[in-house]
């Protein structure tokens, strides 16, 4: 294909516009997703129906948590050793980077689109301001990472596979006037750029994203813009900015300088064989979502249309209006004292709450165990059997951990390639060795053009994004501390270590929120001061105990611990008890006391 060419362009353009409506499905699917997480009080275009059950919302911020609950860092290995020096400092310069770009939340939202689509995050450049060198103004650049909607992007769906793809790209809006001004856009072409109106709907029909806050109406842009689409030909080796115009050449057309894959990053957790979608989390998740909530208002108007009351026979219609105006305590003569009757209608159907719950249980095993991901409860009688079945369920979250590392690193990798790719930037660099003041050095231009970036490789600290409670933090201190560090005491006094157990005791106070700790120790002098008068004991000084002068001896005391073994309850079983008496069965004993237990004994 000739961009350059007219003919290849309105191809490329008819391309672009069959693969977007193929992709409408997903896009719906996702925008319901969404709804449904965010629920029906979420303005005024959440979901269409209650969600009181938000099973959605609970899956998807509990695999976050797990997947990239903090920021990653980064570490740096040097192929030559020569260059050690070079990928220490470029280490430094790339975690002070994703601090300052505030790469975690753009990560973030890759994340969480991938769990109801796919992720996309593009890396590349952009003017920030200018500098004069030797005379010469010269633009100043500096790498950016933004994550792409969905509802913005387009590939080529023709293709089996993300790598075969002949075209990806996204769209965008951006003030008119800074488009007409821009030097690298064709004149002719920019002259011609007419704001436009930001669209409620997508090409084929479908709401687009933005509209679940901003409605389905146009609305007044503080800015008149216009908007352009941004593609990259993977084979060519090119960019192409196109305008809304489908008559007008393209803005730009440059050949690509930067990594090799291009700027886009596509994050997926389940691909499907021979397609570019994948199966996201959510799509398996609506199903049993839905079917929980429409049980749910099922339930909550059997709920509301439960009644009792009384009824009585026509003869007996003076006892009961007598009866009924009678105060509680009171007493009152009839002559038929069983003149009025309770009815009770409507209320929960026994059945239908019990297929809820299980179908609630269903969702959690479907979405790989929730309770137990997401801390909501023990989900076996034991610690032991608990941790069990969190290595066990945490094997599928060990594999999309997996896949968000590598995501992760892909797209780091390429922020580090236009780091050390500048050609007038200079980096300090500040070291922090123990025992010593820091260490200020620079990343300069001249020290990065001696070799190439890739002879370092960049990769992210394992652990690094996941979530760790203070609890986990201190098991993990603790067992350093016991199985490692006690035990090599006498190695450690032969190499002239020794343990600061000043600093393990801060540690252990901070993570286990008890400050009263750190008054523990304190300098010997001051320990062996007495903090008050000392009481005597006369009969001591005087060298006798008792009345005949005998030391008392204190009695002897007997402690006896006994094992007794009380299983704790589960949510899974205290609600299968449950379950199980509500469609009228007759639990065992057993059973019956750990609903009455709190969850994990």
């Amino acid at each position: 294909m000739n961009v350059n060419d007219r003919l290849h362009i309105q191809r490329l353009r008819r391309a672009i516009e069959s693969s977007r409506s193929r992709l409408e499905p997903f896009r719906a699917r996702h925008r319901y997703g969404i709804k449904q997480m965010v629920g029906e009080n979420y303005g005024d275009h959440g979901a269409d129906k209650d969600t009181r059950v938000n099973m959605i919302e609970l899956a998807s911020n509990v695999y976050e948590r797990q997947l990239i609950a903090r920021p990653p860092q980064v570490l740096c290995f040097t192929k030559d050793p020569k260059w050690l020096q070079s990928g220490k400092k470029l280490e430094v310069v790339l975690n002070e980077k994703l601090k300052e770009l505030n790469v975690h939340t753009q990560l973030q939202r890759c994340v969480k689109a991938a769990l109801f689509s796919m992720g996309i995050c593009k890396v590349g450049t952009r003017v920030a301001g200018t500098i004069i060198e030797s005379g010469y103004e010269i633009d100043r650049v500096e790498p950016y990472i933004r994550n792409i909607l969905l509802d913005d992007w387009v590939h080529d769906m023709t293709a089996r596979h993300m790598e075969e793809v002949g075209f990806m790209g996204h769209r965008y809006r951006i003030p008119v006037e800074l488009a007409r001004e821009n030097p690298d856009f064709v004149k002719s072409v920019r002259e011609n750029l007419k704001s436009d109106e930001e669209y409620a709907y997508n090409e084929d029909g479908d709401s687009r994203i933005h509209t679940l806050i901003q409605g389905q109406s146009s609305h007044e842009e503080y800015e008149p813009k216009v908007e352009l689409w941004e593609v990259w030909m993977p084979r060519q080796q090119q960019l192409v900015t196109l305008g809304p115009n489908t008559d007008d050449p393209p803005l730009r057309v440059v050949d690509w300088v930067g990594p090799e894959k291009g700027p886009f990053h596509v994050l997926s957790f389940n691909e499907v064989d021979g397609q570019t979608l994948p199966l996201a989390p959510a799509m398996l998740w609506s199903g049993l979502h839905d079917q929980i909530n429409g049980m749910w208002r099922k339930l909550e108007r059997q709920a509301q249309r439960q009644k009792v009351v009384g009824v009585a026979r026509g003869e007996d219609s003076e006892d009961a209006e007598a009866i009924r105006q009678t105060a509680d305590g009171e007493i009152v003569g009839v002559t038929n004292p069983d003149a009025i009757q309770e009815k009770r209608f409507g209320g929960v159907d026994n059945n239908t709450f019990a297929f809820l719950l299980q179908s609630k249980d269903m969702f959690s095993w479907l979405a790989g165990n929730l309770d137990l991901l997401g801390g909501l409860g023990a989900s076996s009688g034991t610690l032991g059997q608990d941790q069990q079945l969190m290595a066990s369920s945490s094997r599928r979250i060990n594999h999309m951990q997996d896949q968000v590392m590598s995501f992760t690193k892909n797209v780091i990798t390429d922020l580090g390639f236009y780091l050390w790719d500048d050609p007038i930037e200079t980096y300090p660099v500040s070291f922090n060795l123990p025992g010593v003041d820091d260490w200020v050095t620079e990343l300069t231009p001249e020290e990065r053009e001696i070799h190439p970036y890739y002879f370092h490789e960049v990769d992210i600290q394992p652990y690094s994004m996941t979530f760790q409670s203070p609890s986990e933090r201190l098991s993990s201190v603790n067992q350093v501390m016991m199985n490692v560090l006690l035990p090599a005491m006498p190695m450690l006094q032969e190499q002239g270590l020794a343990l600061n157990l000043r600093e393990y005791l801060r540690i252990f106070s901070k993570y286990a929120d008890l400050p009263e700790l750190n008054n523990l120790i304190t300098n010997s002098e001051r320990a062996l001061q007495p903090l008050g008068p000392q009481p005597t004991d006369p009969a001591a000084e005087e060298g006798g105990g008792g009345p005949d002068g005998r030391t008392e001896s204190p009695s002897v005391t007997r402690r006896i611990n006994e094992r007794v073994s009380r299983p704790g309850a589960t949510r899974q079983g205290a609600e299968q008890s449950l379950i199980q008496t509500l469609m009228g069965g007759n639990p065992q004993s057993s059973e019956g006391d750990a609903m009455a237990r709190h969850y994990g004994g």
